[in-house]
């Protein structure tokens, strides 16, 4: 079986560099028996910190349709993202002909052209189509995450891509050595902890903002949106090894999340 992990986050949370520094640790690690690749499926982007094994702009180029179309940069990438719907069964076939274990997904910065539009979830159902062995690496941005408030918007954003694709869902903390070790501990207990979270929203809104905060923070924790967040440092090389366990846990079956 072969398992696809998509990383999803906002724009600058650090998506292709965790890529990069999850290649680099599986390889340095040697597991021989393990075949992972990369797909870059950003039409967009000008430079990778990777060799993406299969790459969507070999099928689209990204300035010959804003030429063809008169449009910007995110017309662009809008118009790319869904022209891409017409490969999507030739860049199968050139996964499936690497014959991977594992195949990480990068998406284009602007993740909604990815979890919004339809040609996300076509590439998805079309390489998985009983979304049985696929799973979403979803990046939270430290800066965004410091704040209660923060954290909760950037859980609400993930509950969203989780209702989209329904399929199981890892909850990192990307650039995590950008914070203070204190606060990286603070968000991870939040992530387990939705008492304790309630307590600092108390503590630091007021008025309609903390009915607001609370009422969110409640309706994440009855979801089951409760997952410990895993802090990971791609600059460091710090969290990848609790990440590739989650993910080849959800490879071996070892999930508790069946979609319907």
């Amino acid at each position: 079986m072969t398992i696809y992990s998509y990383f999803i986050g906002t724009a600058g949370s650090g998506k292709s560099t965790l890529v990069a520094a999850m290649l680099e640790w599986i390889d340095t690690n040697s597991f021989e028996d393990t075949n992972v690749i990369a797909v870059n499926l950003d039409p967009g982007v000008k430079v990778l910190p990777y060799d993406p094994n299969v790459d969507c702009r070999d099928y689209i180029n990204i300035e010959d349709i804003m030429l063809k179309y008169n449009l910007g940069p995110n017309g662009g990438l809008i118009a790319s993202m869904d022209l891409l719907v017409t490969q999507t069964p030739a860049l199968q076939e050139e996964i499936e002909s690497l014959k991977p274990d594992h195949v990480l997904v990068d998406i284009p910065g602007q993740m909604e052209v990815f979890a919004y539009r339809s040609s996300g979830m076509t590439f998805v159902t079309t390489v998985d189509p009983k979304l049985t062995s696929s799973c979403i690496v979803f990046l939270l941005d430290p800066s965004i995450c410091r704040t209660p408030n923060g954290f909760i918007s950037s859980l609400l954003l993930s509950a969203s891509v989780q209702y989209r694709f329904f399929v199981p869902q890892i909850h990192v903390l990307a650039k995590s050595d950008l914070i203070e070790p204190e606060e990286t501990e603070k968000i991870v207990e939040w992530s387990t902890d939705f008492m304790k979270l309630e307590n600092d929203i108390n503590l630091q809104s007021m008025g309609l903002y903390r009915e607001m905060s609370v009422k969110f923070c409640r309706s994440i924790d009855e979801l089951g949106e409760t997952h410990e967040i895993i802090p990971l440092s791609s600059l460091r090389g710090e969290g990848m090894e609790k990440l590739y366990a989650e993910m080849s846990r959800i490879l071996l079956g070892g999930s508790d999340f069946f979609p319907t």
